[in-house]
């Protein structure tokens, strides 16, 4: 915020329709009544909004108070305003200055009135001096920079400063080789992946080296980098194995597969289970054949089985899921009579989903018509 102090020096013309004109004329020779001396002295601060040394149009406002002298009057007045500072190209201290105030008249014999300007700033720095450039100052300048490590980085930049690296790695450097240096590399004698910085992963499963509890078998994250445990040992791993403590393919979700000729009885007996038509209502003629699955049922407690019950694909969907429900549940009822776990059994009605044979014959219409028995020997 700086202070400025001006002289104003000039001649100022009255107009004939001044209120001074008559004073004059009565006062002053005729030849030269209209224009007299003028004498202004100015004291005001000014306020940059913008800086001139860093902008190269820089706005300020100003206030202030000056002191005037136009023949035969004394006179006081507040300046206020604002202006602008142009940096001119060729010159870093020199400004074009255009600036309009408007100055409160304090004293009876002054206006009030508006003052334009235009003109040229030269910036002046007192105290500044050019330095001189001795032979000693010269040689400080061509010295090189520090550089402890002779790496040829200078050590205000240097990041391993005592350590020789590489330009690339700020002056660090990558023991390795392997694109990241030792100060960001957790196995900076190893080689290894910028993804896990700077570490190998051996066995490929997503977990680095130093991290990884089973650093060349492939693991899970949720184990620490090692495989899960397989208590069989049949390839399937515990969390996933539905028979941890029995070997089984990964078919059968690690449980061991049930015999063929079981199954195969099962299928056959489900073929001869009929219904009245229409309603889920057992046949008697049914009786026999799901007699001999509560028989292999109980010969093998283990066994889970699946009832679905099928349609045709006359009628709504609606009525086909619904009695294709009842009588996968009307069969399941007949098992838990038998002395069959409940827990054991599932029934469920599909209507006239996945027919087995096409609805446009009769007799594959009666295939489709069908209740389905599939077991297995884990738990859902």
């Amino acid at each position: 915020m700086p202070a400025c102090l001006g002289l104003t020096v000039g001649n100022m013309l009255y107009p004939n329709s001044s209120k001074d004109s008559t004073f004059i004329n009565e006062k002053v020779a005729i030849d030269s009544r209209y224009k007299r001396l003028l004498l202004e002295l100015d004291a005001r601060v000014d306020y940059n909004i913008l800086r001139k040394e860093k902008y190269i149009v820089a706005p300020y406002i100003f206030a202030g108070v000056t002191g005037s002298f136009h023949t035969p009057y004394f006179g006081f007045d507040i300046p206020v305003g604002a202006g602008i500072n142009t940096h001119l190209p060729k010159n870093k201290d020199l400004y074009l200055n255009l600036e309009a105030g408007y100055k409160l008249a304090v004293t009876s014999n002054d206006y009030d009135h508006l003052q334009y300007t235009a003109g040229i700033v030269y910036w002046y720095k007192p105290h500044y001096k050019r330095p001189v450039q001795t032979i000693q100052s010269a040689m400080e300048e061509l010295k090189p920079a520090p550089d402890m490590d002779n790496d040829g980085v200078p050590d205000s930049i240097d990041k391993c400063p005592t350590i020789p690296g590489l330009a690339e790695f700020d002056g660090c450097p990558d023991t390795d080789g392997d694109g990241v240096p030792d100060n960001l590399d957790k196995c900076p004698l190893v080689p290894g992946l910028k993804a896990f910085d700077g570490c190998p992963d051996t066995d490929g499963d997503g977990i680095p080296d130093n991290i990884d509890k089973c650093p060349y078998v492939a693991g899970t994250a949720d184990n620490n980098g090692c495989p899960p445990p397989d208590r069989d040992h049949d390839g399937v791993p515990d969390n996933i194995d539905k028979c941890p403590d029995e070997p089984g393919p990964a078919s059968n979700f690690g449980c061991p597969v049930i015999e063929r000729q079981v199954i195969e009885l099962v299928e056959k007996a489900a073929r001869s289970v009929y219904f009245e038509t229409g309603k889920a209502v057992l046949k008697k003629i049914s009786f026999t054949s799901l007699d001999k699955i509560v028989n292999v049922m109980k010969n093998n407690p283990k066994l889970y089985i699946d009832i679905g019950g099928y349609t045709d694909s006359v009628g709504s969907d609606e009525r086909n899921i619904k009695l294709s429900d009842d009588r996968a549940n009307v069969c399941k009822n007949y098992l838990e009579s038998k002395g069959v776990a409940a827990d054991h059994i599932t029934a469920k009605g599909y209507g006239k989903a996945d027919p087995v044979a096409t609805n446009k014959t009769a007799l594959g219409r009666a295939q489709n018509r069908r209740t389905e028995f599939k077991l297995r020997n884990y738990a859902k």
